[in-house]
């Protein structure tokens, strides 16, 4: 792993949760994808490349949580929108949601990052 791939640690599968939420909810989408088209658009802009992390796990190849990592740290609009949507969005899903898939993707995420 490089140093800074080492620093970014995982406390739920992003993507589980995801595409658990588009299977049951068309309109979820409608939310997520201009949410991360959004944040694309602020990576590109800070010269941010999640694909350039060196992951353990091939699914976690570019996940959007090594892009949101780096843009807590660089952008100061990703942290301001983020603030204001972001806890809004996380409640939102997690209510569409299982305890159980909750906790799978918690599990698949330690699983996934090497923790114990």
């Amino acid at each position: 792993m490089t140093e800074e791939a080492s620093r970014i640690t995982c406390k739920n599968c992003a993507l589980r949760l995801a595409l658990w939420c588009y299977e049951r909810h068309w309109w979820f989408r409608l939310i997520r994808e201009p949410l991360l088209a959004g944040m694309r658009v602020l990576a590109w802009r800070h010269g941010i490349d999640a694909r350039a992390h060196t992951v353990r796990n091939a699914e976690c190849h570019g996940c959007i949580r090594f892009m949101k990592a780096e843009l807590e740290e660089k952008s100061p609009t990703f942290r301001f929108l983020n603030n204001i949507i972001g806890r809004r969005f996380t409640t939102l899903r997690d209510s569409l949601l299982t305890k159980e898939e909750l906790a799978e993707a918690k599990r698949y995420a330690r699983d996934a990052m090497g923790r114990d």
